[in-house]
């Protein structure tokens, strides 16, 4: 056994090294940033789904659906470790599958470099994203559906993994074609044809019913209109087309050059998309009906937009424009938390339970220096694409067609993007596999057609270009079950798999829901400073402290407090007096400066001149009617109390006397106080109060 290894080892050495090197590099990554890399909003969303069970409503539920299974085993920590023992076994799952193909080991080793020793690759494996999941189901879709000998059950498996990769990331659904096509072309069959278009289309349509539920719409989301805005938005010039009141408010009249990026659009809350309302079925069919007259209108630079960022993703080094996603959400971070790459060390489990993160300066600054050297070139993806391309013209055998499909494939995942959202590094990364695979394929089938040529001239020339695989004995063959076994058997496996991840130790916690409304630790709460406590006195009501604020929180939803309205609550008498929250801060509908949080038995005002007051007791029960709170508007004082038990609080528009023996007194100014009238509404979590003018 000893001796095998060692043989194995001389063979293979140039892969045991890289092995090696990667899963350094990994163990690195993994000491350096505990527990994983976050970015805003997707790593957060994805852990909301999680807890929640339930369908998002702008990506599907894949990953949230093994972030359930994984909170089992572990935490986030565990997740990012089991990302990167992927990313390891898909470059030897890549290297072996080329040494098959009758490569040499030199040949399968180059292919699989990129996977274990990209920095990229490896930082996207520690963040809590989808990508690794995505690109290990769309690479294992692609060898199945590859086998020489495509049985109807295989091209079944084959379809399940694309259905999975599809409710992972729904850029796999338009690539189901290319599968279908390549499966036409090598004339299968129709039972294979079938066995794979039932086990795809099943889960898809399953949980496309699922989502009908939440959301009222059969698709997989209800936000490709918005996504698709996001990619026009950048250069829609209104001017040339005929739009319905709905659809005008989403212009930008500022020049294309001055316009930021479709990141801006889909999700700013300054966005004219916002204008729309929630997100749901109306308005992403508004944005969609946009954006598809602007594309009409303007299809040579629609055009132009697309096939630059298609292109960018092969040219040589890193780099990003103005309406990129921009590249540092990519890089190893050095800080805790950086809003402008919006990426983050997490500072919750996948509970949503605050930790404390950690960074170790040495390691991390390493790997930001190894970044900045080692990562696939785009070129080199180019030579990938073009040789897999090549492979069918050159190669004249069974599996000709082996090169292109994958390479078609690798350019479907860089083209859904550049066609529906933007350019973003990180919706190449999953390609990286399929071009090293045709890329081989492509430079085997060009070594072995010199080989040809040799000994077409020189027939006692040796063919050292390829070895040929391994012919193993004929096994005996095992009586095969009735699809209709197989198939409750896969049935009934998948109900057990759905019961234990809905069993899964994973609540919805009403709490981090509200802290990531707010951006996390990369918005203006900051990071936790308590866990969630229970309120002394008020059952079923919690309030964690954070930097700048509170999340007071119920069992059925929670809201964020800054700390300029919870400082008046607590000189007030605290949570017992006020009670939970009922709604966030929000301007006054008569000034913009003015903000005020409701309570449920009280309410506190606050402005940059006069401060936070608030109203509470009997004081509030007098000035709550609609009609007085419409004279007295808000508090220009505190609440004044008598030893004797009375109260006294001056409003802007008169005074409340609350005397000794119960009975009150409103009183009102004969002069109303002047207003100037502004839309009111909730103030945006990413906009401190202080940035508006009173």
């Amino acid at each position: 056994m000893i001796t095998a290894i060692t043989q194995g080892l001389r063979r293979h050495w140039i892969m045991a090294t890289l092995v090696a090197a990667g899963v350094v590099l990994r163990a690195i990554t993994i000491f350096a940033y505990k527990p994983a890399l976050m970015f805003f909003g997707d790593s957060y969303a994805y852990v909301v789904a999680a807890q929640r069970f339930q369908p998002p409503n702008d990506r599907p539920f894949g990953y949230p659906f093994v972030l359930r299974l994984l909170s089992y085993v572990g935490d986030l920590n565990a997740v990012t470790i089991i990302q990167h023992i992927v990313g390891v076994a898909l470059a030897i799952v890549l290297y072996v599958v080329v040494i098959g193909r009758g490569a040499r080991p030199w040949l399968a080793a180059l292919a699989a470099t990129p996977l274990l020793v990209d920095s990229y690759l490896i930082q996207i494996e520690h963040n809590i994203l989808a990508e690794t999941m995505f690109a290990s189901l769309l690479f294992g879709a692609v060898l199945i559906v590859t086998k020489v000998e495509l049985s109807p059950r295989w091209a079944a498996v084959a379809g399940a993994f694309l259905a999975a990769a599809a409710l992972t990331r729904t850029v796999a659904i338009p690539i189901a074609a290319i599968f279908v096509g390549y499966l036409l072309i090598r004339k299968v069959g129709m039972k294979v044809l079938i066995g794979f278009a039932v086990a795809m289309l099943v889960p898809i349509v399953w949980y496309m019913s699922w989502f009908a539920s939440y959301f009222g719409t059969f698709s997989t989301s209800d936000s490709s209109g918005r996504f698709l805005y996001g990619r026009v938005a950048v250069f829609a010039d209104c001017s040339t087309v005929n739009l319905t009141k709905a659809e005008a408010t989403l212009c930008d009249n500022s020049v294309p050059s001055a316009r930021p990026n479709a990141n801006f659009y889909v999700w700013a809350s300054d966005s004219p998309v916002q204008a729309l309302g929630a997100y749901g079925k109306q308005s992403d069919k508004i944005a969609s009906s946009f954006s598809r007259k602007i594309i009409l209108a303007q299809p040579l630079t629609y055009a132009r937009y697309v096939i630059t960022d298609f292109a960018h993703y092969f040219a040589p080094g890193k780099y990003t424009t103005r309406v990129d996603s921009p590249l540092g959400a990519w890089q190893f971070p050095t800080i805790y938390a950086d809003p402008v790459a919006s990426s983050a060390v997490a500072r919750n489990d996948l509970a949503g339970n605050p930790i404390q993160p950690k960074i170790e300066a040495g390691p991390a600054l390493f790997l930001k220096s190894y970044q900045g050297v080692v990562y696939t070139q785009g070129p080199i993806l180019l030579a990938g694409l073009v040789l897999g391309l090549l492979a069918g013209w050159i190669d004249r055998g069974r599996r000709r067609w082996d090169g292109p499909f994958i390479a078609l494939v690798g350019i479907a995942v860089l083209a859904v993007p550049s066609l529906t959202v933007m350019f973003d590094y990180r919706y190449g990364l999953p390609a990286i596999p399929l071009f090293m695979l045709s890329g081989a394929i492509g430079l085997q089938a060009l070594l072995e057609r010199r080989a040809e040529r040799a000994r077409a001239l020189d027939p006692a020339v040796d063919d050292e270009s390829a070895v040929q695989p391994q012919q193993s004995h004929r096994q005996r063959q095992r009586p095969r079950r009735p699809a209709w076994v197989l198939a409750t058997l896969t049935a009934s496996a998948l109900a057990v798999l759905a019961s234990v991840v809905w069993a899964a130790p994973l609540t919805r916690n009403p709490g981090f829901e509200t802290y990531v409304s707010y951006r996390a630790e990369l918005g203006t709460l900051g990071f936790a400073l308590s866990k969630p406590e229970p309120v002394k006195n008020v059952p079923d009501l919690t309030e964690q402290k954070f930097q700048t604020g509170s999340i007071i929180a119920t069992k059925t939803g929670a809201v964020a407090v800054p700390q300029r309205f919870m400082t008046a609550v607590e000189q007030a008498g605290g949570l017992v007096v006020f009670g939970a929250p009922s709604g966030r801060e929000t301007r006054t509908n008569y000034n913009s400066g003015l903000r005020y949080v409701t309570f449920d038995n009280g309410w506190v005002f606050w402005s940059r001149l006069g401060g936070a007051r608030a109203v509470y007791g009997d004081v509030y029960a007098a000035w709550y009617s609609p009609k007085v709170r419409a004279r007295l508007k808000e508090p220009i004082s505190d609440v004044e109390t008598s030893p004797e038990g009375g109260a006294f609080q001056v409003f802007a528009g008169g005074s409340i006397t609350q005397y000794a023996n119960g009975s009150i007194k409103v009183t009102v100014n004969p002069k109303r106080p002047s207003t100037n009238p502004t839309p009111g509404g909730s103030v945006e979590p990413s906009r401190p109060a202080s940035a508006t003018t009173p």
